[in-house]
């Protein structure tokens, strides 16, 4: 193996287990090597960033994060590199989902995220999005919109993202990690385009980078890394992007094989 310089995480389905939880002794005694080694250690998740770090004591000056699917890209602690969809995509995006009420939508803008007005589903969507505010519509945000992430039928995933793909500008791009959850980008501002800005800067290679994942839009970047896991729990398209298949998230197998690979 060459050396590893980077190691990326993908949290939901791959380091967190069902209840949203990990093995927190594991991971921050191997923390302390990768601090050692000089390896740098990324977040990728289609989360919001202040919900990532509540993940990890909130040390995110120790850790790099990609966060909103490669929207948000901070680096110890500070944002380096924020997309915004245009005023013309935004617009799109919100003629798109009106009117369509058995969807969850959120609008991701770079400090907060936003909902309509809804107490019941505010406290299921907060679980991801830690600064979560309710509207009476879309319309009365100001924000610069970063990402739409809807919420659909598990069953109408790939139904909603032909249709995104068939009515949306071409700036639109839809992933998904599964279960229902549509994240709506700027294209080609997905995990791999923020994992690569990252390691351009400290001149890392896509051979020294680790990378794991179990979802859609987890795809890119496990093709780009030399070192990339699916986790076992990932979907067969997944899986057949990825080099290696590591034991599934409830089995800690992120963990387990960064303690094989490090140890």
């Amino acid at each position: 193996m060459s050396k590893i310089k980077m190691i990326a995480v993908d949290m939901d389905g791959t380091f967190l287990n069902g209840q949203m939880e990990y093995d927190r002794h594991r991971f921050w005694k191997l923390f302390k090597i990768m601090k050692q080694r000089d390896i740098k250690f990324v977040v990728a998740s289609g989360n919001q960033y202040y919900q990532l770090i509540s993940f990890f004591e909130n040390r995110d000056n120790e850790m790099m994060f990609v966060a909103e699917n490669g929207s948000y890209i901070s680096e110890y602690g500070k944002a380096i590199k924020v997309t915004e969809f245009s005023v013309k995509a935004k617009q799109s995006i919100l003629e798109f989902v009106r009117n369509k009420d058995e969807l969850i939508n959120v609008f991701c803008a770079k400090d907060r995220a936003y909902m309509l007005t809804n107490p019941e589903r505010k406290s299921f969507i907060g679980q991801w999005y830690h600064r979560l505010e309710e509207v009476s519509s879309f319309d009365l945000i100001t924000d610069a919109m970063i990402k739409f992430n809807i919420n659909c039928k598990d069953e109408d995933t790939y139904r909603y993202i032909d249709l995104i793909r068939q009515s949306l500008p071409a700036e639109v791009d839809a992933v998904t990690s599964g279960h229902g959850s549509i994240d709506l980008i700027v294209r080609g501002c997905h995990k791999a385009f923020g994992l690569k800005l990252l390691a351009d800067k400290y001149g890392i290679s896509a051979d020294e980078m680790i990378v794991f994942g179990d979802g859609g839009n987890d795809i890119e970047m496990l093709k780009m890394a030399k070192y990339s896991y699916a986790m076992e729990n990932a979907p067969k398209n997944v899986k057949e992007s990825a080099k290696f298949i590591a034991p599934s998230n409830e089995d800690q197998g992120v963990l387990t094989t960064l303690e094989q690979l490090l140890f």
